[in-house]
């Protein structure tokens, strides 16, 4: 018998992949707020408002930014973020 725990596992199996992404557009707005679109086809393709990306700001950084996806289409995400600390504003 299969457990409600290991069906969640299974269903959540091949969700988690690294992807080099392609910075298409970087829009600013007041307050050092960014709305920052990607090309990550891969992770488009699965990808759902509200779910998020770890992104790499900076090798001089190498601790990963959690970002939630604003927007998902066929080729590229869009994060919306606001600086709030060195790394981000290496981003």
């Amino acid at each position: 018998m299969i457990t409600a725990a290991q069906q969640d596992a299974q269903r959540n199996r091949d969700t988690i992949f690294v992807e080099d992404g392609e910075v298409l557009s970087l829009q600013s707005f007041p307050g050092e707020q960014f709305v920052m679109r990607l090309r990550a086809p891969r992770c488009a393709s699965a990808a759902k408002p509200g779910n998020f990306v770890h992104i790499s700001c900076d090798d001089s950084r190498p601790m990963r930014r959690p970002m939630s996806i604003m927007r998902a289409r066929d080729e590229w995400i869009e994060i919306l973020y606001k600086v709030v600390g060195d790394g981000l504003r290496l981003l």
